[in-house]
């Protein structure tokens, strides 16, 4: 029988890859990078020994499924998860947090939003009875920010409380992201209690990943690195294999392409890129992310991360103890939905957030900044605009034997690893069931 093709090697081929070679299909994965793990690679910064991430990643509890991935791959102590929800906030002279509580459901968020120093008590009780309405009540397929606004969120309460969270899990402002997706992330994470606990990666993204191959070799399957795919071979609407780089044809049974949406259409014979079906994914637009590596000589903050408010830094991480070094402080400010940086030289990208951070964490006034490492992600994730639900491909195409999976896909969650983990278990799910 001839083999399953999956073209790339991040997290939604590697879980297409676990979940078929777990049921003993012959498989090959194909990446054409040296590293796994695509969007979430790592690689190695020669500059400070130390193996680094792409992109800054993190999980929350209800996560599950890339969860289970880690598992079935040993990965779990890779990851560290909150006891309980925990997001400090800090504008440089007061610090807060939203926080969970001993209060079971949706109330565990109800004592720290009654305290929440950013907005006055008039708007806290404002932003509950959103939230209330948005737990209850489809809010339809509309700008989330318009949403808000005809819920009595002034700009305050935006740029305070909900638009962070809709940067920080939808990589677009509320102005911009569908009201049906934000709630999808605030109830099946902050409005469900530890559904939102932050989990970290203590090891670099790649190492993780790679722990895919040994999988699969012991399940009589390949994995083909620095091996780029020139076009998915189809003949009378089926699909019959793969022709690489490099001139050599592989045959398959099944071809699961889990590239990038942008990297798709010249994967597919020029006639089936007219296809409806594969045609509206052009009404998919991406937004960038910016992550700003820095080291300093002394440590600069004390918690694991925390998010700027009234501040152009958005995110800032301590990764120091994911690379065991004492002698240097590393951390990472990440900038999502960063039209304003991405086009930005490198040296006004760091003067600019470097300066920020200072302003949000004193001690780092008094330390040596050693080095810094710009990296420019222009195609980071989808935005969840209004409409683009429905433009979101299911795993199964109008090929015989092609399927997809990818972030993109129909998956109902946002660009994120969970959501490519998803749809790679659901186009492998889908191509067993239709052996």
């Amino acid at each position: 029988m001839k083999p399953v093709v999956i073209i790339g090697g991040g997290p939604a081929g590697i879980a297409s890859a676990v979940y078929l070679a777990a049921r003993g299909v012959k498989i090959i994965l194909i990446e054409r990078n040296v590293r796994l793990g695509g969007r979430a690679a790592s690689f190695f910064y020669s500059r400070m020994g130390e193996e680094i991430d792409y992109g800054q990643h993190v999980l929350m509890r209800c996560c599950t499924r890339t969860i289970d991935l880690l598992k079935l791959l040993g990965q779990e102590s890779s990851i560290s998860f909150q006891a309980s929800l925990w997001v400090p906030m800090t504008d440089g002279g007061k610090k807060d947090a939203i926080a969970s509580s001993p209060l079971p459901g949706v109330l565990h968020l109800l004592p720290s939003l009654l305290t929440y120093s950013f907005l006055s008590m008039r708007a806290r009780m404002s932003v509950m009875r959103s939230g209330l309405s948005l737990l209850l009540k489809d809010p339809e397929d509309v700008p989330f920010g318009k949403w808000l606004a005809s819920h009595g969120q002034r700009e305050r309460e935006i740029s305070t409380l909900w638009d962070p969270i809709c940067v920080a899990t939808l990589n677009a402002h509320a102005e911009s992201v569908s009201a049906r997706m934000a709630r999808v992330v605030f109830q099946r994470g902050f409005f469900r209690k530890h559904g939102a606990d932050i989990g970290l990666f203590i090891r670099p993204l790649s190492q993780i990943f790679t722990s895919v191959i040994p999988f699969i070799e012991a399940r009589q399957g390949r994995v083909l690195i620095r091996t780029s795919v020139k076009r998915i071979i189809v003949d009378a609407g089926c699909v019959r294999g793969v022709e690489t780089s490099d001139g050599e044809s592989i045959e398959a049974d099944a071809v699961i392409s889990a590239v990038s949406l942008c990297d798709l259409p010249a994967l597919l014979p020029t006639p089936v890129e007219e296809d409806p079906f594969f045609k509206c994914l052009s009404g998919i637009d991406y937004a960038p992310i910016v992550n700003v590596h820095l080291w300093f000589d002394r440590q600069v903050m004390g918690e694991s991360f925390i998010i700027g408010v009234d501040s152009p830094v958005q995110a800032i991480f301590d990764v120091s103890g994911a690379h065991h070094d004492s002698d240097k402080h590393h951390v990472v400010i990440s900038q999502s939905a960063a039209a304003t940086w991405i086009d930005l030289p490198v040296a006004s990208i760091v003067d600019g957030l470097l300066s920020g951070l200072i302003n949000l964490l004193p001690r780092a006034r008094d330390a040596n900044l050693i080095d810094s490492l710009v990296i420019k992600s222009r195609f980071a994730t989808f935005v969840p605009a209004p409409g683009v639900d429905a433009l979101r491909p299911t795993s199964t195409t109008p090929i015989k034997g092609l399927f997809l999976s990818g972030d993109y896909t129909a998956t109902g969650w946002p660009s994120t690893i969970e959501g490519a983990v998803r749809s790679g278990f659901a186009a492998a799910a889908g191509l067993v069931f239709r052996r």
